[in-house]
């Protein structure tokens, strides 16, 4: 029966209670705990063995023990932490049961706050746990925990006092902040706190015109004797100033036949109002970057915008970047816009870069010119082959391009020769140049004769006349010597 009762006591426990803990109410001024006695697993058993008992000061505690198995036990709390010594076990002293089988009960008062070993004074190895007597406090909490001031303004968060087991008293409050920058006051500077009645305070943290921007830390203390507590708040200082930003991070000019443009946006950050005047640096000198408007006004929280120009007369091609820099007093800012300078040109492509042709033949290759970087003006073409061979012409032999055109001139390429002395087999290179002024670019072609193929079908047509000619001229020869022969035989002897 003793043994069903000691179970259920630890059933409702477990039930009741967190596992690793025993608490009771926060503002309990009589507390009674429940304990099974195991020699082999300690307080309370394998479940939750020696507990930690947390109560607060002041509190009147009574631990009831039952005997979990047959063993011989005994209570005690050492509260003047001399182990289990038991000849000062009393109520007042060392709280302790009397040694038995059967369980054992004792009350006392929690007067002095700390940590302290309970122990079953017979088996103090396995069945020890802590108790724990918590003073009366009280807690601190900020709402809101963070601010966001402007330079030269203030906002305010709600300290909130809560009192925690028990606490009664005044608190005074303080407040410092890290680093230095903002100045932080309470009001009202001290509270009075007690049970179910929290209390709250103001704190206002203000900033100058010159408070530095940044990130600070207020800490507000609370004090009431030798009971303290304290909480913090962050404050983020904002100064007034601008954004600037462009529309292109990157544009191209050609040189000395465009310019190109960006819309620069400058904006309002943490209230700020006036005029910012526009003005430009270049990594190197040669561009030449203009704003309209050379100023812009802007409201609290409002944003305007200023066209950038950027234009070329000899600019050497390249890569530039130019710094955009926007004043206000001594309120600054920056941003920069990449620029690629290019100067007018054309290309030159050749649809074949190998050209094969036999002997006597001719044929053509197609030269394709582009406008680049808005080239404009005529092209001459002309063409030279490495050796005595093939010849080259072109048609037409100019061509005009306009901005971003493209014209194509066919390259004729003849291998004829004359009639005793074809063109050479072999390999030829051709280059084809393009000019315009000092402007001038090639390419090359590769042109290869081969012979011709064996047969009369296969010849030159100046050579199979050549060789008809020949053949009937010595048929007539022949003819005619034989018809004249033959008339000297016909003659009367």
């Amino acid at each position: 029966m003793q043994a069903a009762s000691a179970s259920l006591i630890l059933a409702l426990a477990m039930l009741l209670l967190a596992p690793g803990a025993i608490f009771h109410d926060a503002h309990a001024s009589t507390v009674t705990i429940h304990l099974v006695a195991y020699y082999v697993s300690g307080w309370n058993g394998t479940t939750n063995p020696n507990p930690t008992i947390t109560v607060q000061q002041g509190d009147s505690v009574t631990i009831v023990w039952s005997n979990g198995d047959t063993m011989y036990h005994q209570f005690l709390l050492d509260v003047d932490k001399d182990l289990t010594d038991v000849s000062d076990c009393s109520p007042t002293a060392d709280p302790c049961t009397s040694v038995t089988t059967t369980g054992g009960t004792v009350t006392f008062t929690a007067s002095t706050a700390g940590s302290f070993t309970y122990y079953c004074t017979v088996h103090p190895g396995s069945m020890k746990g802590m108790f724990v007597v918590q003073p009366p406090s009280f807690s601190m909490a900020s709402n809101p925990s963070s601010l966001t001031i402007l330079q030269g303004s203030s906002s305010t968060s709600t300290i909130t006092l809560s009192s925690e087991n028990g606490f009664t008293g005044t608190v005074i409050l303080g407040a410092s902040v890290s680093p230095t920058g903002p100045t932080a006051s309470l009001m009202p500077p001290s509270v009075p706190v007690s049970p179910g009645s929290p209390a709250t305070s103001t704190l206002t943290v203000s900033t100058g015109a010159t408070t530095p921007g940044g990130t600070y830390t207020v800490t507000v203390n609370g004090a009431s004797g030798s009971t303290t507590n304290m909480t913090t708040v962050s404050v983020r200082v904002g100064v007034p100033g601008f954004s600037i930003a462009s529309s292109l991070s990157s544009l191209g000019v050609i040189q000395g036949v465009s310019s190109n443009s960006s819309t620069i946006t400058l904006t309002s950050l943490n209230g700020f109002a006036g005029t910012i005047t526009l003005a430009s640096t270049v990594s190197q000198s040669g561009l030449s970057l203009s704003f309209n408007p050379t100023s812009v006004t802007i409201s609290s929280g409002g944003s305007g915008t200023s066209t950038l120009t950027v234009s070329t007369s000899t600019t050497p091609p390249g890569f530039y970047m130019a710094t955009i820099n926007g004043m206000s007093g001594s309120t600054a800012n920056t941003t920069t816009v990449n620029i690629t300078v290019t100067i007018p040109d054309f290309s030159i492509k050749t649809n074949l870069p190998t050209l094969s042709i036999t002997q006597g033949s001719t044929s053509t290759v197609t030269i394709t010119l582009t406008s680049l970087s808005g080239f404009t003006g005529t092209l001459t073409l002309t063409g030279s082959v490495s050796q005595p061979g093939p010849t080259v012409s072109f048609s037409p032999a100019s061509v005009t391009l306009s901005p971003g055109g493209i014209v194509a001139s066919n390259m004729t390429v003849s291998a004829a020769g004359g009639t005793y002395n074809p063109v050479a087999t072999g390999s030829y290179p051709a280059t084809i140049m393009v000019t315009n002024g000092t402007l001038t670019h090639s390419t090359t072609v590769e042109i290869n004769v081969a012979s011709v193929s064996t047969g009369a079908s296969s010849l030159p047509l100046t050579v199979l006349v050549g060789a008809g000619i020949v053949i009937a001229a010595v048929a007539g020869i022949t003819i005619y010597l034989v018809r004249r022969r033959a008339g000297r035989n016909l003659q009367p002897q």
